[in-house]
C-alpha cells in the first residue's frame, strides 16, 4: 500500500461561504494532489469525540440515581444523597466510559472507511468534498422527515417605507442575519441583508435611503412544509446563509445555516441512542 501521510484537523467550524470553500479546495488540491497528503476533515474525526462527550446519551441515568424532586433546593440533603450513592455513580460512569470508547472507535472507523471509499470511487473528488457528502448523507437519513416549520425561528420585519439607517440599527440590536421587508398589508415584498446595506452605502449616504430602493426584491424563500433537505439545497444552490419561511405572502419565520447547524446537531445527539 505504500506510505500514507495524514493531516488530522482540529475542531473548526464549517463555512458555507463560497470564497472560503474555494480557498479550502485550492489548498487541499495542492496538499492532496501534489504532495500526496490526505487531510481528514475535522467533523469526521471529531464526531467520535462528540459521541464520547455525550456518553449519557448512550446509557441513560436510571431512575434510582436521579435526585428526588422533594430534595431539590436542599444543598446539604443533596450532598448527602450524592455521597450515599457515590459507588453507584462511579459504576455508571465506568460503564458509560467503556460504551463511549466502543462507540467512538466504531464511528471514526466507519467515517474513515466511507471517506476512502468515496475517494476511490471518484478520483477527481477532494477529501473535503467527500467529507461534506458523508455529512449531508448522515443528516439526510436522520432529518429526512422534518420540515422547515419544525426548526424555523422568528424573523425581524420592517416596513418598506423605513430607512436603511433604521434597518442598520435593527441589525445591530437583534443580530438577525436578514430582515423581512413588508408592506402596509404585512405582505413580504423583499428582504434586506448586510450586503444590501453595504452596496447602498457604497453609492452614497444611507440616512434617507428608503428600503424599497435597496432591498432584494427577488426573494429566495421556503414554505413551512418544505423538507429540511430541500432548504439545505436552496441555501447551497443560491449561496445564501438565510431565507424567510413564507406561506402565501405572509412571512412566518426564517431558517439560517446557523439554525440548521445547531438544531441538526442537537437532533443527532438526541436520536443517537435510537
Amino acid at each position: 500500500m505504500g506510505n500514507w501521510q495524514l493531516i488530522i484537523e482540529g475542531a473548526n467550524t464549517y463555512s458555507p461561504d463560497p470564497e472560503r470553500k474555494l480557498a479550502r479546495s485550492r489548498m487541499e488540491r495542492e496538499v492532496y494532489r501534489q504532495r500526496g497528503t490526505l487531510i481528514v476533515t475535522d467533523y469526521l474525526v471529531n464526531s467520535g469525540g462528540v459521541i464520547f462527550a455525550a456518553q449519557e446519551q448512550l446509557i441513560s441515568t436510571p431512575d434510582k440515581l436521579r435526585i428526588p424532586e422533594e430534595m431539590l433546593g436542599n444543598f446539604e440533603g443533596v450532598e448527602k444523597w450524592l455521597n450515599d450513592h457515590s459507588r453507584e455513580f462511579s459504576a455508571l460512569a465506568e460503564k458509560r466510559r467503556k460504551a463511549a470508547e466502543i462507540a467512538r472507535e466504531s464511528v471514526i472507523k466507519r467515517n474513515m472507511h466511507e471517506l476512502i471509499d468515496h475517494l476511490i470511487s471518484d478520483p477527481d473528488m477532494l477529501p473535503c468534498e467527500a467529507a461534506e457528502t458523508i455529512s449531508i448523507s448522515r443528516i439526510t437519513t436522520r432529518e429526512k422527515d422534518r420540515k422547515a416549520s419544525d426548526i424555523m425561528e422568528s424573523i425581524i420585519t420592517i416596513q418598506s417605507t423605513s430607512t436603511l439607517q433604521e434597518a442598520a440599527r435593527l441589525f445591530v440590536e437583534t443580530s438577525c442575519p436578514i430582515l423581512a421587508v413588508i408592506n402596509a398589508r404585512d405582505e413580504l415584498v423583499g428582504i434586506l441583508s448586510n450586503w444590501d446595506i453595504t452596496k447602498a452605502a457604497s453609492r452614497g449616504p444611507i440616512e434617507k435611503t428608503i428600503l424599497e430602493q435597496a432591498m432584494t426584491r427577488q426573494v429566495i424563500a421556503a414554505k413551512p412544509d418544505d423538507l429540511i433537505l430541500e432548504v439545505v439545497r436552496k441555501l447551497e444552490y443560491y449561496e445564501i446563509s438565510a431565507m424567510p419561511i413564507v406561506e402565501g405572502k405572509k412571512v412566518l419565520g426564517m431558517i439560517s445555516t446557523d439554525i440548521l447547524a445547531s438544531r441538526s446537531l442537537y437532533r443527532l445527539l438526541q436520536t443517537y441512542k435510537d
